[in-house]
């Protein structure tokens, strides 16, 4: 796995603050199942962010968790030929790590000077150092963000703050609001986490704890093991439109990696990691 670990100078709860290198990834073909399924999160988000402000009729205001190298951002300017301030006039970022202010590459320019980051302007980008486990009270005003994100975070902070900051993203929310959140979907083992992680929430567990607060919408499967995902066609053959002939012809058109990442869609519950899309209220 392609990751970046730093150790914080002040980390007051025992966070866990690492990222996936996708630039290296790219570089160095390590297109494992994590990788991909990270790089089509990117692309989910960005696509949820035309549909949403093509349904609006007008540009969102946006809020990211766990922001690090704003690849939604960079993805969306980059892949998408749309008018960037068509589709986000407002763009809120925060991450516990100091090196979002000073040493990320900021293309085009690429010296990491986030002031004369033409491309983040594009999207009024405004980005917070910020250790949610200690103040979880975010920098937008209330009511005001229409669509949320944070991929890959969760897992990295002990559970009992978890609750607190989404309590803090839906009064920030306003009604209507979109939700992306992508985490690794617990086993049963989490004595044997990785490195990076300090806790894995269960399906169950995650699901009762996002629909306290928003409408669910729809969880799918990230990634998967082949052995569980022909498993889970056997042991759940409702769960699924596919016949194993279908998966025959998928795994013609994809090798065991991309497949990985295609099959588990239909198989949230038995997948390594989900992405869930909910909604608040507008009542």
């Amino acid at each position: 796995m392609a990751s970046i670990r730093k150790k914080l100078v002040v980390n007051t709860h025992d966070s866990k603050n690492t990222r996936m290198d996708i630039a290296s990834a790219g570089v160095l073909a390590n297109w494992r199942p994590d990788e991909i399924a990270h790089i089509s999160r990117y692309d989910k988000i960005s696509s949820l962010c035309i549909a949403e402000a093509e349904d609006l009729g007008r540009p969102l205001s946006v809020l990211e968790i766990g922001c690090g190298e704003l690849w939604v951002l960079r993805n969306l300017y980059k892949a998408y030929t749309v008018k960037k301030s068509d589709i986000i006039r407002r763009y809120c970022g925060v991450d516990i790590d100091p090196v979002i202010l000073t040493e990320l590459p900021y293309w085009p320019n690429g010296d990491g000077d986030i002031s004369d980051s033409i491309w983040l302007r594009n999207f009024n980008a405004h980005l917070h150092v910020q250790d949610l486990t200690v103040n979880s009270a975010l920098p937008v005003e209330d009511n005001s963000i229409d669509f949320f994100w944070s991929t890959e975070v969760i897992e990295h902070m002990k559970p009992e703050f978890v609750p607190v900051w989404l309590a803090e993203v839906n009064r920030k929310l306003r009604p209507g609001g979109l939700v992306y959140i992508s985490t690794p979907n617990h086993d049963g083992s989490n004595d044997k986490l990785p490195l990076d992680h300090v806790y894995e929430w269960g399906f169950e567990e995650l699901k009762t704890e996002l629909t306290k607060r928003w409408e669910l919408e729809s969880v799918v499967g990230t990634f998967i093991q082949l052995p569980k995902l022909r498993k889970a066609m056997r042991e759940d053959p409702e769960e699924t439109c596919w016949s194993h002939d279908q998966l025959e012809l998928l795994e013609e058109r994809y090798g065991r990696q991309f497949l990985r990442v295609v099959a588990a869609t239909f198989f949230p519950q038995w997948s390594n990691n989900c992405a869930w899309i909910l909604r608040k209220n507008v009542y």
